[in-house]
Protein backbone atom coordinates (compact mmCIF):
# COMPACT_ATOMS: atom_id res chain seq x y z
CA UNK A 1 0.00 0.00 0.00
CA UNK A 2 3.27 2.40 0.10
CA UNK A 3 3.75 2.15 -3.78
CA UNK A 4 1.32 3.38 -7.19
CA UNK A 5 1.00 -0.10 -8.60
CA UNK A 6 0.31 1.57 -12.04
CA UNK A 7 3.11 1.48 -14.65
CA UNK A 8 4.88 -1.50 -12.88
CA UNK A 9 1.75 -3.69 -11.59
CA UNK A 10 3.11 -5.90 -9.68
CA UNK A 11 5.71 -7.16 -7.18
CA UNK A 12 6.95 -9.71 -9.82
CA UNK A 13 7.20 -7.22 -12.35
CA UNK A 14 8.99 -4.88 -10.22
CA UNK A 15 11.86 -7.59 -9.40
CA UNK A 16 12.01 -8.71 -13.28
CA UNK A 17 12.77 -5.03 -14.15
CA UNK A 18 15.24 -4.85 -11.29
CA UNK A 19 16.61 -7.92 -12.19
CA UNK A 20 17.11 -7.33 -15.84
CA UNK A 21 18.54 -3.59 -15.14
CA UNK A 22 21.00 -5.07 -12.63
CA UNK A 23 22.35 -7.89 -15.15
CA UNK A 24 22.75 -5.07 -17.92
CA UNK A 25 24.73 -3.22 -15.59
CA UNK A 26 26.74 -6.05 -14.25
CA UNK A 27 27.27 -7.39 -18.03
CA UNK A 28 28.64 -3.86 -18.73
CA UNK A 29 30.84 -3.30 -15.52
CA UNK A 30 34.28 -4.43 -17.00
CA UNK A 31 34.17 -2.25 -19.63
CA UNK A 32 32.59 0.61 -18.41
CA UNK A 33 35.18 0.84 -15.56
CA UNK A 34 37.66 0.52 -18.49
CA UNK A 35 37.04 3.22 -20.70
CA UNK A 36 36.08 5.27 -17.24
CA UNK A 37 32.59 5.42 -17.25
CA UNK A 38 32.41 3.80 -13.78
CA UNK A 39 34.64 5.48 -11.53
CA UNK A 40 33.86 4.58 -7.50
CA UNK A 41 33.36 6.87 -5.26
CA UNK A 42 31.88 6.66 -1.32
CA UNK A 43 29.91 9.51 0.10
CA UNK A 44 30.59 11.48 2.09
CA UNK A 45 33.88 11.91 0.47
CA UNK A 46 34.52 12.27 -3.52
CA UNK A 47 37.56 12.14 -5.51
CA UNK A 48 36.59 14.52 -7.77
CA UNK A 49 37.53 18.32 -8.18
CA UNK A 50 35.46 21.25 -7.43
CA UNK A 51 32.57 22.00 -9.83
CA UNK A 52 33.75 18.54 -11.86
CA UNK A 53 30.27 18.90 -12.97
CA UNK A 54 26.79 20.78 -13.89
CA UNK A 55 24.66 18.53 -12.37
CA UNK A 56 24.66 16.07 -9.38
CA UNK A 57 21.84 13.39 -8.57
CA UNK A 58 21.22 11.31 -5.98
CA UNK A 59 18.38 8.96 -6.75
CA UNK A 60 17.22 6.77 -4.02
CA UNK A 61 19.62 6.76 -1.15
CA UNK A 62 19.49 10.30 0.59
CA UNK A 63 16.84 10.63 2.64
CA UNK A 64 15.16 7.23 1.41
CA UNK A 65 17.89 5.71 4.07
CA UNK A 66 16.86 7.99 6.83
CA UNK A 67 17.44 5.27 9.87
CA UNK A 68 20.45 4.16 8.93
CA UNK A 69 22.23 7.44 7.73
CA UNK A 70 22.83 10.05 10.23
CA UNK A 71 21.60 14.06 9.96
CA UNK A 72 25.41 14.52 9.86
CA UNK A 73 25.97 12.52 6.55
CA UNK A 74 23.40 13.69 4.99
CA UNK A 75 24.45 17.19 5.56
CA UNK A 76 28.52 16.25 4.43
CA UNK A 77 27.19 14.64 1.46
CA UNK A 78 25.00 16.72 0.05
CA UNK A 79 27.65 19.29 0.61
CA UNK A 80 30.40 17.60 -0.68
CA UNK A 81 27.35 16.97 -3.63
CA UNK A 82 27.90 20.61 -3.91
CA UNK A 83 31.63 21.10 -4.08
CA UNK A 84 31.67 19.10 -7.32
CA UNK A 85 28.71 19.78 -9.20
CA UNK A 86 26.89 23.65 -9.94
CA UNK A 87 23.15 22.05 -9.31
CA UNK A 88 22.24 19.09 -7.09
CA UNK A 89 18.98 17.42 -7.08
CA UNK A 90 17.77 14.29 -4.61
CA UNK A 91 15.05 12.16 -5.29
CA UNK A 92 12.45 11.17 -3.12
CA UNK A 93 12.13 13.20 -0.38
CA UNK A 94 10.86 10.22 1.66
CA UNK A 95 11.98 7.74 3.97
CA UNK A 96 11.30 3.59 3.43
CA UNK A 97 7.99 4.08 5.39
CA UNK A 98 6.79 6.99 2.94
CA UNK A 99 6.99 9.85 5.09
CA UNK A 100 9.33 12.95 4.85
CA UNK A 101 12.81 12.36 5.63
CA UNK A 102 12.90 13.18 9.19
CA UNK A 103 16.10 14.66 8.30
CA UNK A 104 14.87 17.33 5.54
CA UNK A 105 14.45 20.19 7.99
CA UNK A 106 17.76 20.26 9.22
CA UNK A 107 19.31 19.91 5.52
CA UNK A 108 17.06 22.29 4.48
CA UNK A 109 17.95 24.62 7.54
CA UNK A 110 21.82 24.26 7.21
CA UNK A 111 21.40 25.10 3.38
CA UNK A 112 19.16 27.99 4.01
CA UNK A 113 22.11 28.86 6.05
CA UNK A 114 24.73 28.55 3.86
CA UNK A 115 22.96 30.73 1.32
CA UNK A 116 22.17 28.02 -1.53
CA UNK A 117 19.29 28.77 -3.13
CA UNK A 118 16.66 25.52 -2.65
CA UNK A 119 13.71 24.05 -4.44
CA UNK A 120 11.03 21.21 -3.96
CA UNK A 121 10.31 20.43 -7.88
CA UNK A 122 7.74 17.95 -8.40
CA UNK A 123 8.57 14.75 -10.58
CA UNK A 124 6.18 13.13 -12.85
CA UNK A 125 7.85 9.65 -12.23
CA UNK A 126 6.22 8.79 -8.79
CA UNK A 127 6.13 4.59 -7.50
CA UNK A 128 6.29 5.29 -3.82
CA UNK A 129 3.30 7.26 -2.96
CA UNK A 130 3.88 10.88 -2.66
CA UNK A 131 7.20 9.86 -3.77
CA UNK A 132 7.08 12.32 -6.60
CA UNK A 133 8.99 15.65 -5.15
CA UNK A 134 12.80 16.19 -5.40
CA UNK A 135 14.88 18.73 -4.02
CA UNK A 136 17.25 21.12 -6.09
CA UNK A 137 19.59 22.95 -4.74
CA UNK A 138 22.25 25.52 -6.51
Amino acid sequence: DLFIWKEIISPQELKKIRLKTMMNFLSDYETGKNEKRYIIGKLPNLSFLENSFDIGLCSHFLFLYSDKLTLDFHIKSIFEMLRIAKEVRIFPLLDLTGRTSKHFKGVKKKLDLHGYKVKIKNSSYEFQKSGNKMIVIN
